[in-house]
């Protein structure tokens, strides 16, 4: 089971937090996206608790509103190599299309496999 937007209260400092982008309202998805910065602090913050990343979703941004890419990253839950593929996909993302962009990473609880 992923984490909603709720479950980040316990995870991210504040200020990151309120710098998220709530995807409730526009998409119904209990999500939050985070521009380029922000995103990279987040995936680090998974990958010390532990935590399992299994994908992620890419929204453009008209200001600071969210318009879906359908672009997407995703690896097997409990690959070793989850965060450095999150990480090797957002940063190609960015240096291919710009900085319009916020990443909404799919993070779950647990331990990755070792």
């Amino acid at each position: 089971m992923s984490f909603i937007d709720e479950d980040y209260v316990n995870i991210v400092p504040q200020d990151l937090l309120e710098r998220g982008i709530r995807l409730r309202e526009e998409y119904g998805i209990y999500g939050i996206a985070w521009r380029f910065d922000d995103v990279m602090e987040v995936l680090k913050i998974a990958r010390d608790r532990d935590m399992l990343i299994v994908g992620g979703d890419v929204y453009r941004l008209s200001g600071n509103e969210p318009i879906i890419t359908y672009d997407c990253w995703c690896t097997n839950e409990g690959d070793d190599n989850a965060f450095e593929v999150a990480i090797e996909y957002i940063t190609k993302y960015r240096a291919r299309n710009g900085d319009d962009f916020a990443y909404c990473p799919v993070i779950c609880p647990g331990r990755v496999s070792k």
